[in-house]
């Protein structure tokens, strides 16, 4: 008989399951035998004692139930003293038999269906499982991603702070300007039109009138303070209708040269970054006391100079990007 199932192969299972009934049904067959060899008293109780199995089981097949009960009543009829001859063993037929594997195939059947389900109910625990593990896979990766970004947050804004408190008039600002200031500089209608074009601002009549009424340098400071709000990334309905207001509110620039010029590197990094980012030369950036570094693709913190000095400039990359 099979023993064990390591595997969970099914047709051990049912094998195994047939052979249990097989033997159940050749013990209860001894058991009958032995009962009216030697006269003891034929009762269901009495057989399954003596087949090891249980009443209800001698009750499942008719034909076995049927043969009990006419050797039960065949020996409670005898009124003689019960004959030292056997009585006779009435053996299983031909059709009892086939009862009997009509309903192991059966059993078998219910079996394989019930192996069956449990198979595909196995399957989809393992497809959640393996779900399970993709989602905390991507958690894991985006929590990574989402402590490197604090990180870099984190160093940009004391870079800021540091920036700040060596450079304490640095903050954002307009100023008003009295308006009879008198100018310094002087400009040409071909200069004024250039820097109108640079800020995308469109001459209408409106704007020329204000224009002609003030001084070059009030013209200067309000086309230099425009430009200055427009490198803060805020959004404007009309880029003449703020250059306006600057003139009539006599804006003035809040940056020094030299902060303009930290300025404009800080702009041409922000660019040259989000070009070499794009192009996946480098994933991430970082400034040190020594300046700033950047995370090539190959995962080697690398600083800004150096992948200049390779030829990575802001003038190479752009023109990469426009390939």
């Amino acid at each position: 008989m099979p023993k064990g199932n390591p595997k969970g192969n099914p047709d051990i299972l049912m094998a195994t399951a047939e052979a249990k009934k097989k033997d159940a049904l050749e013990r209860t067959e001894k058991a009958i035998a032995e009962l009216v060899r030697t006269g003891a008293s034929i009762t269901f109780k009495s057989i399954a004692e003596k087949a090891g199995v249980s009443v209800p089981y001698l009750y499942k097949y008719d034909e076995l139930k049927e043969r009990i009960q006419h050797l039960r009543n065949q020996q409670q009829q005898q009124v003689r003293k019960r004959s030292k001859k056997p009585q006779s063993f009435q053996p299983a037929s031909d059709k009892s038999k086939q009862v009997i594997i009509q309903n192991l195939k059966e059993d078998n059947k219910k079996l394989r269906s019930e192996i069956e389900k449990q198979n595909k109910h196995i399957e989809v625990v393992q497809g959640r499982l393996y779900e399970l593990s993709r989602v905390a896979e991507e958690n894991n990766r985006l929590r990574q991603k989402l402590d490197q970004v604090i990180a870099e947050l984190t160093t940009t804004k004391k870079q800021l702070d540091d920036y700040l408190l060596a450079n304490p008039h640095a903050h954002p600002k307009v100023t008003p300007i009295d308006s009879k200031r008198k100018p310094t500089t002087s400009i040409n209608n071909d200069e004024l039109k250039s820097k109108l074009s640079e800020l995308g601002v469109r001459m209408n009549a409106t704007l020329k009138k204000i224009i002609e009424s003030k001084s070059n340098n009030e013209i200067n400071n309000a086309l230099s303070a425009v430009k200055e709000y427009l490198a803060t990334g805020t959004k404007v309905k009309s880029k003449a209708g703020l250059l306006r207001k600057a003139l009539e509110e006599n804006w003035t620039p809040n940056l020094t040269d030299e902060e303009r010029k930290i300025s404009q590197v800080t702009d041409d990094f922000s660019e040259w970054f989000k070009l070499a980012k794009e192009q996946g030369i480098v994933e991430a950036s970082q400034g040190t006391k020594d300046g700033i570094v950047v995370l090539e693709s190959t995962g080697q913190w690398t600083p800004l100079t150096t992948m200049l000095e390779k030829g990575w400039t802001l003038e190479y990359l752009q023109q990469r990007s426009t390939r």
